[in-house]
């Protein structure tokens, strides 16, 4: 399930070091609000450096669901198309910074990725991380309380 930014009327405060000033919690003042039975994933980009490229038009946050939740007993089943689709923006685009989000209502293990779109129909996926880890694991607590969690948007590329 995904929604837009604007459509969850989030209202996110970053710290002076840019960090989520609420990111721990969904209940701070001032924090991003995920709704319960889902983890909103956020990521700030700089879009000049993605726009900025020849032939770029669009910019994508995406998760792929790479594996199941480690803390059931349960068997591993993934779908067959396990991609949640996440905020775009277009370009050319001038802002200093974009808050690009994705609920995810399951629990397990994730890559995020930033997806630029080109004219020819290209893309490069580049992955967001969490403490420089591409692979972001979701437990069943996170998402039964509606966590916010806030990723990094590093030049890292996907496993």
């Amino acid at each position: 399930m995904t929604r837009s930014l604007a459509t969850l009327g989030l209202v996110v405060v970053l710290g002076c070091d840019g960090v989520d000033a609420g990111a721990s919690s969904s209940t701070d003042a001032g924090a991003a609000v995920a709704t319960p039975g889902t983890v909103l994933l956020l990521v700030s980009v700089n879009p000049e450096p993605l726009c900025g490229t020849v032939g770029v038009t669009q910019v994508q946050l995406l998760a792929h669901r790479t594996g199941c939740g480690t803390e059931s007993g349960e068997p591993c089943m993934l779908e067959d198309s396990p991609r949640t689709d996440g905020d775009t923006f277009t370009c050319p685009n001038t802002e200093p910074s974009i808050l690009l989000g994705i609920e995810l209502d399951r629990a397990g293990r994730y890559q995020v990725q930033i997806v630029t779109e080109f004219t020819t129909g290209d893309t490069r996926a580049r992955c967001a991380t969490l403490s420089g880890d591409p692979e972001i694991t979701l437990t069943d607590e996170e998402v039964d309380a509606g966590s916010v969690r806030m990723l990094d948007a590093g030049d890292v590329a996907c496993p």
